[in-house]
């Protein structure tokens, strides 16, 4: 397909990822990078498919225990409540009000929102939702996704969280087409990253978050190879989900932190 942006002109590119401090990093740093030009942002409005607010909130407490819980509902609902409140993300106001919440990317509105915003690509990065065939058509020249681990290992909603159960000192980050799989596709870029020890998982997924944003931005734009030649993996990786709460306990008595209260305080004021 061809892109719609003129030439020599950055590429247009709508985000979909989720209301929280790490959307609002991601929304910030995509807005702020000359290499791309953000033209739309769509939030997830959904903890699970086909179930209210409340029924969500309930079966996710229950899946992951409430320490898991607590760390979710902190660096989503809580950061992005009071970011709106003192008007932030800034990033925001790059899209001139094209911001919309999502409670299905597949619905018929969704589709035609997202296909009025003209864009060159649509980009994936922590989004919770299955992206469909008519979704991932939207855009000009294709949708992608970044997954913060060298697919396929690591597929799954949290694989930071899965980094430092296991102990390993490196892991990377993947862009990809976005398919029918969940964390499939042609895998388009990859590189490596380090995980320094001792780290919590909200700072490692604010570093993640950091260079992930940079990354895509990158790729997006042009500067960094667009088509791998890793060969596509058949037997379909490490998928793991959510942890469950003896999951997080083992976590927990082994040394690791989910969040600190203080770094939580401190990568909130910092967010512009």
């Amino acid at each position: 397909m061809v892109a719609h942006n003129d030439a020599g002109s950055p590429p247009r590119v709508v985000l979909l990822t989720s209301p929280g401090i790490f959307g609002a990093e991601i929304i910030n740093r995509l807005a702020a990078d000359e290499k791309v030009d953000l033209v739309g942002v769509g939030l997830t409005n959904r903890i699970y498919k086909g179930k209210g607010t409340l029924a969500g909130i309930h079966t996710f407490r229950r899946r992951t225990g409430w320490m898991y819980f607590f760390f979710g509902a902190l660096h989503s609902n809580v950061s992005w409540t009071w970011l709106r409140m003192t008007g932030r993300p800034a990033g925001l106001k790059r899209v001139a009000g094209n911001v919309r919440l999502l409670n299905d990317v597949n619905s018929p509105n969704s589709i035609d929102w997202l296909r009025g915003l003209n864009a060159d690509y649509l980009a994936s990065f922590f989004f919770n939702q299955w992206i469909g065939p008519q979704a991932r058509r939207v855009a000009a020249s294709g949708a992608f996704n970044l997954h913060p681990s060298l697919l396929p290992a690591l597929r799954g909603p949290d694989p930071i969280f899965r980094a430092i159960e296991r102990g390993l000192t490196t892991s990377g980050y993947t862009i990809h087409r976005i398919d029918d799989e969940m964390d499939g596709g042609q895998i388009c870029y990859q590189t490596t990253s380090e995980i320094p020890q001792g780290l919590s998982a909200f700072a490692l997924y604010l570093k993640a978050i950091h260079e992930g944003s940079d990354l895509l931005a990158s790729w997006l734009g042009g500067a960094l190879p667009r088509e791998s030649q890793i060969p596509s993996h058949s037997d379909g990786g490490d998928y793991t989900t959510f942890p469950t709460p003896e999951e997080v306990g083992r976590f927990v008595q082994s040394g690791h932190r989910l969040i600190q209260l203080s770094e939580w305080r401190r990568a909130l004021s910092a967010v512009r």
